[in-house]
C-alpha cells in the first residue's frame, strides 16, 4: 500500500484496493526459427528481468496476472500463442483496469506493404505480414479492449548479431522500421486518451545488448527503474519518472562504451592497427502519450533483488610510504565503492604476505558467484596498485621489487591476472624503472575481449610521487555524482602528465562493458518535479521584471513562444537589449533572483524536463578532456576539450544531428523533446556563425570553445545563485 500522504491517481487506488486488475503481457525472442533473422542474446532476459521487476515494483497491487512468453519460460514466444493472450486479456478487461504489453526482439518493416511487424519465434522473413504479429493488430485489439490504461513498451529495433567493440548488425531497411512505428504509435496516441507507449530508440536508431548488462541497454535500465532506482522521494515509481530515468541512463551508457573505443582506438592507431572500431551509434529512448495523467507503475520495492558483486582494491606500498596514501584509500573507499587493503612491506612482513595479499584480491570467491535467476547483473571490478622497482634478476627474469626485499615476479602476477574472473584495474607506479617497464604493459595483457585497464609509469627521483598526485587530483575532480570510468581515467592522465617528467604507458580491452573506476549513481533519480498545485508562482525580480507572460506561455505549454520570451528576459536582465546577446562581463553579474525565477518556471511546467539547473546537470555529467591529441597541440587541449564538451552537450540535449547543429526552426518545441532540450540559449551568438578576430568562423573548434565557455559562465553563475540562495 501507498505511505500515508503520498500522492496517488484514482487508478492506482483501484489497483492497491484490488477493485482493478494489472495485466501484464511480456514477450522476449532470442532464437528464430527463420535463419535469415539474425538472433538475439539477451531478448528472454529481458523478458523474465522485467517480469520479476514489475512483480517487485507492484507487489501492493492484489489483482494482477502476469502472462510471460520467451525462449526460456513454459510458454513460447509464437505468433498465435501471443495473439491468443492478447484476445483473451481484451476478452475480460474492465474499463478500470491496466494493461501492459512488453516487446523485445526484432521489428521489421514489410517491404510492398509498408506495415510493421513485430517477429515472434516463428516468423518468416518473406511471410511477414502472416506469420509475424503487426503492430497495427497489436493496436487493433488493445482499441476492443475496455482497459482505460494501456502502456506499449517496445525494444524492437535490435541491432542484431553484435559485439561491445562497435559490431553493426544486419544494415537492411527491414531491420529498422522505427520511422513508421513512431508514426502509427504517434497516430494512436493521438485517437486515445489513455494510451502510453515507451520505445527503445528514435527512428532510424538500432537498440544496444551488452553483455556486461545481461540485457539490452533500454530493457536492463527499466529493470533498474522499477527495482527503485527511478522512484521519487516518496518511493513513487512513475511511468514520467521512469522514462526520465531511463532516457538519461541509457545515453550515458552509450556515451562511457564510446569513450572507451576512442581510448581503444587510440592504441590501436598507436601499433599501426587499421581495423579501427566504429562507434555506437545514438540510442535514445522515445515516449508518445496523449491525453494521460499521472501513471504509478509501483513503489520502491526492497533491494534484495540486485545482486551487487564486491568491488576490492589493493595498494601495495613498497617502495617508501606515499604521502598521500590515506587519501587515496579514502576516496577510492567512498567514491569508488571499493573494499580497500594497504601493504607496505615494512617490519616483519614476508613475500607469501603480499603474495596471498594480491591472491585474495584477485581471486575473491565471490567474483564467480553468479547472480540467481533474473537478478541484475553486476560487475565485479578489483583495483590493484603496485608501487616498486623493476629490476632484473640474475636468470634475466623481470621481477618487482618492494620493501625488505620482497619481490613479484613477473609471470606469478600474469597468471594471478588470468585467473581473475573480474575486470581489473591494475596500476604500477615504478620510480626509477628501467625502460622495460613497456615490457610489463605488454606481458601481462590478458587478451582484446577480457575487461582489463593497465597503466604504469616511471619518473626520476625529483618526481618519484607526481604520478600519485596526478591519480589524487584526477580521484578529487571527479566528483562522486559524477563517476570515472577507466577510458577518462587514462586521458585525463595523458593530459595531466604531458609536459612533466613521469612517462607514461597503458593499455584499455574489454568486449564485455564499460569499466568504472568510480560507478556512475543514478544521475537523473525521479525527483519530484511536480509539486502540489499553488495559486501563486513566484515571479521574484531584483530588478522589477514581469514574469508573469513567461508563465502563462509555459502554463499553457506554448514552448517556442515562451523560448522567445526567455531569450528577451535574459537580454533585459544583462542590460544587453541593444547589443542582443551576452557576453561573459554580464554573465558573471546577472541578478540572481531573476535568473533563479526563469529556471524555477521552466523546471515547474515541463515536469522537471527544461530548465537552465536540467542542463547544468547534464553538463556537469560530461567529462571535459580533450580526446584529439593533433588538435590539442594546434589550439591547446583546454580549447579542444571545451569544443568537443560544447559538442557533446549539444548531441545530449538534442541540439545538434549528425555532425551538424539543428537550425532554430527545426528545434523540438513539445514536451516530448530530449530533456534539457529548452530553453536554447538564443542570447548568445551562434555557434556556427562567430565572428572571431574579424572573420567569421563556421564550425570552428575556437568558435564552439568560445560558445561553451559562455554556457559554463551561465551555469557556474547558476551554481553561485543557488547556493547564496539570493
Amino acid at each position: 500500500m501507498c505511505p500515508v500522504g503520498v500522492r496517488t491517481s484514482n487508478s492506482t487506488r483501484n489497483l492497491e484496493t484490488g477493485a482493478a486488475k494489472l495485466w501484464l503481457l511480456l514477450v522476449g525472442v532470442n532464437q528464430y526459427q527463420d535463419e535469415g533473422i539474425p538472433c538475439l542474446s539477451y531478448s528472454a532476459q529481458d523478458c523474465q528481468g522485467l517480469g520479476a521487476a514489475l512483480s517487485a515494483a507492484t507487489e501492493g497491487f492484489p489483482q494482477k496476472e502476469l502472462r510471460i512468453y520467451c525462449d526460456d519460460s513454459e510458454h513460447l514466444p509464437l505468433v498465435e500463442n501471443v495473439r491468443k493472450s492478447l484476445q483473451e486479456i481484451a476478452a475480460v478487461t474492465k474499463a478500470i483496469d491496466t494493461v501492459l504489453v512488453y516487446f523485445s526482439g526484432h521489428g521489421m518493416l514489410e517491404p510492398s506493404s509498408k506495415k510493421v511487424v513485430l517477429c515472434l519465434q516463428d516468423t518468416q522473413q518473406e511471410d511477414l505480414v502472416n506469420t509475424g504479429l503487426q503492430l497495427q493488430e497489436l493496436l487493433q485489439i488493445l482499441e476492443n479492449c475496455a482497459a482505460q490504461q494501456q502502456l506499449v513498451w517496445l525494444d524492437a529495433c535490435h541491432s542484431g548479431d553484435l559485439t561491445f567493440l562497435g559490431a553493426k548488425g544486419d544494415k537492411n531497411a527491414l531491420l529498422n522500421p522505427t520511422q513508421e512505428l513512431v508514426e502509427i504509435l504517434r497516430q494512436r496516441a493521438a485517437k486515445r486518451k489513455g494510451f502510453y507507449a515507451l520505445l527503445s530508440c528514435d527512428r532510424g536508431q538500432q537498440s544496444w545488448e551488452f553483455p556486461q548488462l545481461g540485457h539490452g541497454v533500454f530493457t536492463y535500465y527499466l529493470i533498474r527503474g522499477l527495482r527503485g532506482e527511478a522512484a521519487d522521494s516518496q518511493g513513487i515509481i512513475e511511468a514520467d519518472g521512469l522514462y526520465r530515468y531511463v532516457y538519461h541512463q541509457t545515453l550515458a551508457y552509450i556515451d562511457k562504451a564510446n569513450q572507451q573505443l576512442r581510448v581503444i582506438n587510440q592504441l590501436k592507431k598507436g601499433r599501426g592497427d587499421n581495423q579501427i572500431h566504429s562507434e555506437y551509434t545514438l540510442q535514445t529512448p522515445k515516449r508518445i502519450v496523449e491525453g494521460m495523467g499521472e501513471v504509478i507503475l509501483g513503489l520502491k520495492p526492497n533491494q534484495k533483488g540486485i545482486a551487487r558483486h564486491p568491488r576490492k582494491g589493493l595498494i601495495v606500498d613498497g617502495v617508501a610510504q606515499i604521502k598521500i596514501a590515506s587519501a587515496l584509500i579514502k576516496t577510492l573507499t567512498n567514491s569508488g565503492n571499493f573494499e580497500i587493503n594497504y601493504w607496505t612491506g615494512r617490519g616483519n612482513s614476508i613475500t607469501s604476505d603480499v603474495r596471498k595479499a594480491i591472491q585474495k584480491c584477485l581471486l575473491s570467491e565471490s567474483f564467480s558467484e553468479s547472480p540467481k535467476e533474473y537478478e541484475i547483473k553486476e560487475t565485479a571490478t578489483i583495483f590493484l596498485y603496485l608501487r616498486g622497482q623493476i629490476q632484473e634478476t640474475a636468470k634475466a627474469e623481470s621481477v618487482l621489487v618492494l620493501a625488505d626485499n620482497t619481490v613479484i615476479n613477473r609471470s606469478w602476477l600474469r597468471k594471478q591476472l588470468r585467473l581473475s574472473k573480474a575486470q581489473q584495474i591494475i596500476i604500477l607506479d615504478c620510480p626509477l624503472a628501467e625502460s622495460n617497464i613497456r615490457d610489463w604493459v605488454e606481458e601481462l595483457q590478458i587478451g582484446t575481449d577480457a575487461g582489463q585497464c593497465l597503466i604504469a609509469c616511471s619518473a626520476p627521483p625529483n618526481a618519484s610521487e607526481k604520478f600519485a598526485s596526478a591519480l589524487l587530483d584526477i580521484f578529487s575532480k571527479s566528483r562522486e555524482h559524477l563517476g570515472l570510468t577507466a577510458a577518462s581515467l587514462i586521458t585525463q592522465l595523458q593530459i595531466n602528465l604531458a609536459s612533466t617528467e613521469v612517462n607514461l604507458y597503458f593499455w584499455l580491452s574489454g568486449s564485455q562493458g564499460i569499466i568504472e573506476v568510480f560507478p556512475e549513481p543514478n544521475l537523473f533519480v525521479n525527483e519530484n518535479f511536480d509539486h502540489p498545485t499553488e495559486d501563486i508562482d513566484d515571479l521574484s525580480s531584483s530588478l522589477g521584471i514581469d514574469y508573469s507572460q513567461l508563465r502563462d506561455l509555459l502554463q499553457a505549454g506554448r514552448w517556442l513562444e515562451a523560448d522567445a520570451e526567455t531569450t528577451n528576459l535574459m537580454l533585459k536582465i544583462a542590460g544587453r537589449e541593444q547589443q542582443r546577446h551576452l557576453d561573459l562581463p554580464s554573465l558573471e553579474n546577472l541578478a540572481c533572483a531573476d535568473v533563479l525565477t526563469i529556471d524555477r518556471l521552466w523546471v515547474k511546467y515541463s515536469h522537471g524536463r527544461f530548465g537552465f539547473s536540467i542542463q547544468q546537470r547534464i553538463c556537469q555529467s560530461i567529462s571535459g578532456t580533450a580526446s584529439d591529441p593533433v588538435l590539442s597541440l594546434m589550439l591547446g587541449s583546454n580549447k579542444v576539450a571545451a569544443a568537443e564538451t560544447c559538442i557533446d552537450f549539444a548531441n545530449l540535449v538534442g541540439w545538434r544531428l549528425k555532425d551538424a547543429w539543428i537550425s532554430y526552426d527545426n528545434l523540438t518545441w513539445s514536451e516530448d523533446a530530449p530533456m534539457g532540450h529548452l530553453p536554447f540559449f538564443g542570447f548568445f551568438e551562434s555557434v556556427w556563425r562567430v565572428k572571431v578576430l574579424g572573420v567569421w568562423e563556421w564550425h570552428s573548434a575556437i568558435a564552439t570553445a568560445n560558445w561553451w565557455q559562455l554556457s559554463t559562465k551561465l551555469f557556474s553563475r547558476l551554481e553561485a545563485c543557488q547556493t547564496t540562495k539570493i
